[in-house]
């Protein structure tokens, strides 16, 4: 089975449903390819995390394998600090040559683990999930883009721009 994965996102915050619709609208007219267009409104809970990470499966993939690289290369990492210590500070590793070199292996595969698990938590996508909550429980209405590629996520963007209501205030 193929899924689609929409790793560029784009959100926008309306004020209205009016305007929001609008958007969609738009979108639907211009028929984008490699878009995904979804309309959130004040009030809606159920569901919200599917609709900002629709790639659920994907994510948890993408984190369990930048967790397993991270940790091999951690670890090797940690090889070559051992390697390293005991040609340079053979005394470090005389009293328990075979557990020294275990301690140093096991700090490298934690941190490095630690460190793709870090990169795997996609903190741009946290960032993004905050603010599309924040704008809904303040009552604003949402229109989210998931887009295929990198030029897909501009066209979007586009039109977007082009959607957005820009309030000015004259004194």
């Amino acid at each position: 089975m193929k899924h689609t994965t929409y790793p560029h996102k784009v959100a926008a915050v309306y004020p209205d449903s009016d305007t929001a619709d609008a958007a969609v609208q738009t979108f639907g007219l211009l028929q984008l390819g490699g878009i995904k267009v979804t309309h959130l409104s004040p009030g809606t809970t159920r569901e919200i995390d599917l609709a900002i990470e629709p790639e659920v499966e994907q994510t948890r993939d993408t984190m369990i394998g930048d967790t397993f690289i991270g940790g091999a290369a951690g670890t090797a990492t940690g090889a070559a600090v051992a390697g390293a210590t005991a040609v340079l500070a053979p005394a470090l590793f005389v009293s328990s040559p075979l557990i020294g070199p275990l301690i140093v292996l096991g700090y490298g595969a934690m941190i490095g683990s630690a460190a793709g698990a870090i990169r795997g938590l996609r903190l741009r996508e946290t960032l993004l999930a905050g603010l599309v909550k924040d704008a809904l429980k303040a009552g604003f209405h949402v229109v989210l883009v998931h887009a295929e590629d990198a030029d897909a996520q501009r066209r979007a963007q586009t039109v977007i721009d082009e959607t957005m209501v820009e309030e000015t205030a004259q004194a």
